[in-house]
């Protein structure tokens, strides 16, 4: 069972870095260029819109074949609309969880990446509610 506690964005705070456009090889070696090109701010960069957009802390390893992982941050639009395949922020029976949303002839299902478990169709038993779809991952190595 994952947990996901959710925090705001203080969208008045800018903060600067220096960034290199050179860019970094994964393969071969390239000769380095010290010279900083210009600065980004990472809410400009991370963040498409700052009005609809909320962080979740997310405790558990239910979604880490997507790549989200225990102590990962996601960052959250909920001005986007969920889509086939698209991971997103629900609400079920007042519980946040973070799902991979399905619609599959109509029908919406949420499920995790976790082959345990099936799908979850969404009917009319339960509390239901998007909160957000998740557009970026935040995660230390």
């Amino acid at each position: 069972m994952e947990v996901v506690k959710i925090f705001g964005l203080q969208s008045h705070t800018i903060q600067k870095i220096p960034f290199f456009s050179m860019s970094v090889a994964a393969g071969i070696p390239v000769t380095a260029d010290s010279t900083v090109d210009s600065e980004i701010d990472l809410n400009e960069f991370l963040i498409t819109h700052p009005a609809s957009t909320f962080f979740a802390h997310v405790s558990g390893n239910n979604m880490k074949q997507v790549g989200i992982e225990d102590g990962d941050i996601l960052i959250v639009d909920s001005s986007v609309e969920p889509s086939d395949f698209k991971v997103v922020i629900a609400s079920l029976n007042n519980e946040l969880s973070v799902k991979i949303y399905r619609e599959l002839e109509g029908v919406v299902y949420l499920q995790t990446d976790h082959e345990r478990f099936l799908p979850m169709s969404i009917d009319g038993l339960m509390e239901f509610r998007i909160i957000g779809v998740v557009t970026k991952v935040i995660h230390s190595l």
